[in-house]
């Protein structure tokens, strides 16, 4: 039987139909911009259309962005969705614009991660932590080859496990959490706070007020901005404390780096975090960290992987 999965994004929606562990089809479209979640629920509704116009899966899978707890088909909230400011079944939404096909929903970084466990960097290897760097520090935690979600789903979030004290940094930036040093949206908050203590910086020359994107860290750090530098090595150091502990708590083997930001870092800043967690290892129990390979169809590929279970 053919399956279905979905990778709800901010920005994009990706479907990918597969059939015996290869993908026969795929389709994507734009993230609506304004709206609600129904406004999304259609745009995933029509992306599923057009990857499996025949309804050859009985079962959909889909990815979000943000925790749901196991079984519930739920979304909390959503912040970078439309609208998305209160709890929405998605499971139960989707279900009626796809004729009553039963839906699974799950983090989008969970079905990342078991995808690059089953076909990616992680293959072969059954405990596994996979690391997505973006706007946050997204992570999901395989387990003896299985996912592991947890009674609230909150397993494997990484990124918001502590690292500091808020009260001991001077900057005041977050709250200590690994995102607030290592997710690009902190990062820019603690390069503009260096550029307005009179810190000049190829960071705010290169988008002035706009967003810095992962492209723009790229370019910083390829001019050899000091700001840029010294905020990415925090990252990788504060990603390794946390790593180093994560395998010290379950005993992780391998560590999947993905995600926009550590593709624009590329292997130098993979090589470096894997060299400060071997540096902070216990018992020389490190972790070898490899780059994630799938690439933008991870998310969908693995969402379609969530309804093995159903069979």
């Amino acid at each position: 039987m053919a399956s279905l999965g979905v990778d709800l994004g901010g920005t994009k929606i990706m479907a990918v139909l597969v059939d015996d562990g290869e993908v026969v089809a795929k389709a994507k479209k734009s993230t609506p911009k304004v709206g609600g979640p129904s406004d999304v629920l259609d745009a995933i509704a029509s992306v599923v259309a057009k990857a499996d116009p025949d309804g050859r899966a009985d079962s959909i899978g889909v990815g979000v962005p943000g925790p749901v707890r196991p079984g519930s088909g739920v979304l909390p909230l959503a912040a970078n969705l439309p609208g998305w400011d209160h709890a929405v079944d998605v499971a139960a939404g989707l279900s009626e614009r796809c004729a009553g096909r039963r839906v699974v929903v799950d983090n989008d970084v969970n079905v990342g991660t078991l995808a690059e466990v089953r076909f990616g960097a992680g293959a072969g290897v059954d405990n596994v932590l996979g690391v997505f760097m973006g706007t946050g520090i997204g992570a999901g935690l395989v387990l003896d080859g299985t996912l592991r979600q947890g009674p609230r789903g909150l397993s494997g979030e990484l990124g918001h496990t502590y690292v500091a004290f808020r009260d001991f940094d001077e900057a005041q930036i977050g709250r200590g959490e690994v995102e607030d040093y290592a997710g690009r949206r902190m990062m820019e908050s603690r390069a503009r706070a260096r550029y307005e203590g009179g810190e000049p910086t190829a960071l705010v020359d290169l988008v002035g007020d706009g967003r810095m994107k992962s492209s723009t860290w790229e370019k910083a750090l390829a001019a050899d901005d000091q700001v840029a530098r010294e905020i990415i090595d925090d990252a990788a150091e504060v990603l390794a404390t946390a790593l180093a502990s994560a395998i010290a708590l379950v005993d992780i083997e391998l560590v999947v780096l993905g995600g926009g930001m550590a593709e624009r870092l590329g292997e130098p800043f993979r090589a470096h975090l894997e060299a400060r967690l071997e540096a902070r290892s216990f018992a020389g129990a490190s972790a070898p960290v490899r780059a994630a390979t799938l690439g933008d169809i991870g998310g969908a590929l693995g969402a379609a992987l969530l309804l093995e279970r159903l069979a």
